[in-house]
């Protein structure tokens, strides 16, 4: 019993983890494009307010990339856009984002701007970045995280097994009272 107990745990958190984050907004979304010229590459996934996300691909030469730098040289697609705002010494920010027929610009108040988010390597969690994009460098294999409208960082299939067997472990102890 215990077994089947486990099995069925585990299709159904595999099942809730497609379902509250779709293949688009997890670890493993294809590259839309790749800009610039050189051996190392920093990894740039947008996510729009919709929840509807993009990774690119920005090629550099030497030892790192600034965030900034990087969604900058995404302007390079015809279809990109970014609007940054110079905070002087507190740096540039990104205040718009436009890609083909998405686009969220300007802050409309609570969780209503770009929020900044990194990770050193695909396999690590994301972190709300301490730093602005214009101070952060990205090396080699680095990501950036751009999401409009939420403090949280882009999905990942771990977050949503961890969802997935807490609520089935709710479940399943919520069938034992009797």
């Amino acid at each position: 019993m215990q077994r089947f107990i486990r099995n069925l745990a585990a299709s159904a958190t595999l099942a809730l983890a497609l379902f509250l984050f779709p293949a688009g907004q997890a670890a493993g979304l294809p590259v839309e494009a790749t800009v610039g010229t050189g051996p190392s590459t920093a990894n740039i996934l947008i996510e729009f307010q919709d929840g509807t996300a993009f990774l690119f691909e920005v090629l550099f030469s030497g030892a790192s990339i600034s965030g900034i730098d990087a969604i900058d040289a995404l302007t390079a697609l015809p279809t990109f856009d970014v609007d940054l705002l110079d905070f002087g010494a507190f740096g540039i920010v990104v205040d718009g984002v436009t890609y083909g027929a998405y686009s969220n610009v300007g802050f409309g108040g609570g969780d209503l701007f770009w929020h900044y988010w990194t990770k050193e390597s695909e396999n690590e969690s994301w972190l709300f970045s301490d730093v602005g994009a214009s101070f952060r460098q990205i090396g080699d294999g680095g990501w950036d995280g751009w999401k409009y409208n939420a403090r949280a960082p882009v999905p990942e299939p771990g977050t949503a097994v961890l969802v997935g067997l807490g609520l089935v472990g709710l479940g399943i102890a919520r069938r034992r009272r009797p």
